[in-house]
């Protein structure tokens, strides 16, 4: 063991990887060679150190503010700044079997693995997550990051444990990769306009975590005010945390701006997804269809050719309050 405790290696966690104190200790307790950068082909990177049971997560594309958007330090988009993003303390999981090899004085902060249950609820409260098999514990540690701990129980009725921590990261719903004016590639231009059509709706029906100043402006159908909006109003992207608390809203974005279908209670199935919605209101669905076809590759120019106005994108809003409205009655009634 090389004398650090769990607390020093939560405090590492959010720093980039050129960070100097990362840096320093890396090389100080001789974990391993830290990433520079992360290519978009790779998404993450790790280090994993058997002797200690732990490994280190690197990441560039993390869901959360301060990390966004991610850096590319020569501009190339390919090549990105890497943060150490998670830890997991016992990257084999702690069983009977293959016992743990961390000391009971590095866990200063999560109970240890030989803890009982009655110990770690002391320090982590009740369990969020409950079955038959496991139990699983979160507990923040400052605003950005969490701990978890999990508990499972096997078939043959031997207990295993589990913990880590993580940047916390939120649910996205619409990347701002698509609000991103300079993505003309494919059928994108399509998809950004498509994508404000969702932020006006949003606003028109007051789902949106904004404060009644801002509600008293009326929103333009315009793409270009509706893209100024969203840079100014929701950090240039649409995450579950900027809804308001609506049953069933996050999960009827998440069918829309997704190919993802839902079957309603005759269990036929259905399209919610915007371009379908778009095209059904302009009477253009078979004729989409007929150039899907016939010359595949027209299909971006046919929908980045449509028009979206006032009168589209009034006539999208009102679909997708009749259409949300149906959706939380399905679900309901199930």
């Amino acid at each position: 063991m090389s004398g650090f405790k769990q607390s020093e290696l939560i405090k590492l966690v959010g720093l980039a990887s050129t960070d100097t104190s990362l840096v320093q200790f890396f090389e100080h307790h001789g974990l391993g060679k830290l990433p520079k950068t992360i290519t978009s082909n790779q998404g993450t990177k790790s280090i994993i150190c058997k002797s200690l049971n732990i490994s280190f997560w690197f990441a560039y594309d993390i869901i959360n503010d301060h990390y966004q958007p991610p850096i590319s330090p020569r501009n190339d988009n390919y090549k990105f700044k890497a943060y150490l993003s998670s830890i997991i303390f016992t990257h084999r999981e702690h069983s009977d079997k293959h016992p743990d090899p961390k000391p009971k004085d590095f866990w200063d902060v999560l109970p240890p693995p030989s803890a009982s249950r009655e110990e770690t609820e002391m320090v982590m409260g009740p369990p969020e997550h409950v079955n038959d098999d496991t139990w699983s514990y979160k507990l923040s540690i400052e605003e950005e990051k969490k701990l978890v701990l999990n508990y499972t129980k096997s078939s043959k009725n031997q207990l295993s444990y589990n913990s880590w921590i993580s940047i916390r990261q939120e649910s996205e719903i619409v990347s701002r990769v698509f609000y991103d004016r300079k993505n003309d590639f494919e059928n994108f231009p399509f998809l950004r306009r498509a994508h404000t059509s969702i932020i006006k709706w949003l606003f028109d029906s007051r789902f949106l975590q904004l404060t009644e100043d801002v509600y008293q402006l009326p929103l333009k159908g315009d793409a270009e005010t509706i893209l100024d909006f969203v840079e100014h109003h929701l950090k240039s992207h649409l995450w579950k945390n900027q809804l308001v608390a609506i049953d069933q809203l996050s999960s009827f974005l998440y069918h829309i701006t997704t190919n993802r279908i839902v079957q309603d209670p005759e269990g036929n199935r259905v399209s919610l997804y915007i371009r379908t919605i778009i095209l059904d209101i302009l009477n253009q669905a078979e004729v989409f269809e007929q150039i899907y076809e016939q010359n595949f590759s027209a299909t971006d120019q046919f929908l980045n050719d449509i028009l979206f106005d006032e009168t589209l994108y009034s006539d999208i809003s009102t679909v997708l309050t009749e259409k949300f409205k149906l959706f939380q009655s399905w679900k309901a009634s199930r």
